[in-house]
């Protein structure tokens, strides 16, 4: 995929796409993709020069503090979603479980981590988070925001973006999030934005394999960099 293609096919919601969201998500993604030269082909983005993560500090489902010191020394997936999504969160797990299968058989069984972070830290207690993540693959490391504005360097950094649509009452509402995995390098850097496939009725399909064929064209460019 060529490096400046757009990026509105990040986003899936399952009561509609608003075109602000589309445009606003699309422009960030773009301001972040100064580079000219091609790299990895991928279906994404992947950065020649890989972007800094500001300083965050967020809660594991074991209630632990996680922070950008816990980025480093270890490359890292890292997908958006909540519990209580009917449809493409549990997709995304799923995926992401099968990407994990994938790893386990290849060099780089141990220096990948998967990170799923819930955009509804209300719901999603610690708690909710490790029995959902269990259900999947109990290794995925789950990440909430917990109180203040800790959260900010993390999901403005990957560009994660999260509607909130309340019904009648504040207990019953929905989330329109962004559908990407983000790519992250040892040394704490977003170095590549993954999306999903989309059928020809614009339809989101999650595939594992494309997600580990293309982590490891991430991969090669990156260690190729690095030598050169």
């Amino acid at each position: 995929m060529a490096l400046k293609k757009t990026a509105n096919k990040f986003l899936y919601t399952g009561v509609g796409l608003s075109l602000i969201f589309v445009f606003f998500i699309a422009l960030r993604i773009l301001f972040a993709l100064y580079q000219s030269q091609p790299v990895a082909k991928v279906n994404g983005v992947a950065l020649s020069e890989a972007m800094p993560i500001a300083d965050f500090v967020l809660q594991d489902q074991h209630g632990q503090p996680f922070t950008q010191a816990d980025l480093l020394g270890k490359w890292h997936i890292v997908a958006a979603g909540y519990t209580h999504c009917a449809d493409i969160c549990p997709m995304t797990l799923l995926a992401l479980s099968q990407f994990q299968r994938y790893l386990a058989q290849s060099e780089f069984e141990n220096d990948v981590d998967i990170i799923f972070y819930t955009v509804d830290p209300r719901r999603d207690t610690t708690q909710v988070l490790t029995d959902y993540l269990a259900f999947f693959a109990p290794e995925i490391i789950g990440l909430r925001q917990i109180e203040g504005l800790t959260y900010l360097g993390f999901v403005n950094s990957l560009n994660i973006i999260a509607i909130y649509e309340y019904a009648a009452t504040n207990d019953n509402y929905s989330v329109s999030h962004s559908v990407a995995f983000m790519v992250i390098n040892p040394k704490g850097q977003l170095q590549a934005i993954l999306k999903p496939e989309t059928n020809h009725f614009g339809e989101v399909t999650l595939s594992s394999k494309l997600l580990f064929e293309d982590f490891k064209q991430i991969r090669q460019y990156y260690d190729d960099a690095k030598g050169s």
